[in-house]
């Protein structure tokens, strides 16, 4: 019998795997068994493409954390953890740093400044169960094609997009760190800085006015 591919030569061997007879120039020899070229090159490129598949996943693969809405929410009961459990470790931190401020602020005041700041702290306990639970059920829907607008998606809105946030965030933590560090080397304390919560109120009512002159221009 001669090659398949040379039919003028005389078989040397036969492919262990497709039985094709193969000449001394076209066998290949691999650990005692003798193979094609084309049965080596399919053999190749599958064990190739097999542990390609093994070792990372494919491009249409997702992967999604923090999918548990009640494990997000009873997590989210402890400051900052229920941002943790979606991924959203920035987010984490910053929810610790205002649960923080508004407990330092909320026991440096006194009279309706107590009262005031206590609600605000209590609603933003609230606010981080209650946040981590829609972020995890939006992005258990969104892995199953589902857009899901959530209450804190339309509370976001209510404030419209706010441009410049690391800018403005950034300035935000130095006034603020800058305000406990003169608290702790006793230049300024903060239960007199508690007593301008009005300044609150003030901004409020220029942020309406603002919203209904740009409201007005449209």
């Amino acid at each position: 019998m001669n090659c398949v591919n040379h039919a003028e030569v005389p078989s040397a061997a036969f492919c262990t795997r497709c039985g094709h007879a193969l000449c001394a120039e076209c066998k290949r020899d691999v650990r005692g068994s003798v193979y094609c070229e084309s049965c080596l090159g399919e053999i190749v490129g599958g064990k190739t493409e097999e542990n390609t598949a093994t070792q990372r996943p494919s491009a249409q693969q997702k992967i999604v954390v923090g999918t548990n809405p009640g494990a997000a929410f009873a997590l989210g009961l402890i400051p900052g953890v229920g941002a943790i459990y979606n991924g959203e470790f920035l987010k984490a931190a910053i929810h610790i740093l205002i649960f923080g401020i508004l407990v330092q602020i909320n026991n440096s005041t006194r009279g309706f400044g107590d009262a005031l700041f206590g609600m605000a702290t209590f609603a933003f306990y609230l606010y981080m169960p209650f946040e981590a639970y829609y972020t995890a059920k939006k992005r258990k829907l969104a892995a199953e094609g589902i857009d899901l607008d959530t209450p804190i998606d339309q509370f976001h809105r209510q404030f419209g997009e706010v441009k410049d946030k690391d800018l403005w965030g950034g300035i935000a933590l130095i006034v603020i760190g800058g305000l406990f560090l003169a608290d702790n080397f006793n230049i300024i304390h903060f239960e007199r800085i508690g007593q301008l919560w009005p300044v609150l109120l003030i901004g409020l009512g220029l942020w309406m006015l603002k919203r209904y002159q740009g409201k007005a221009a449209s």
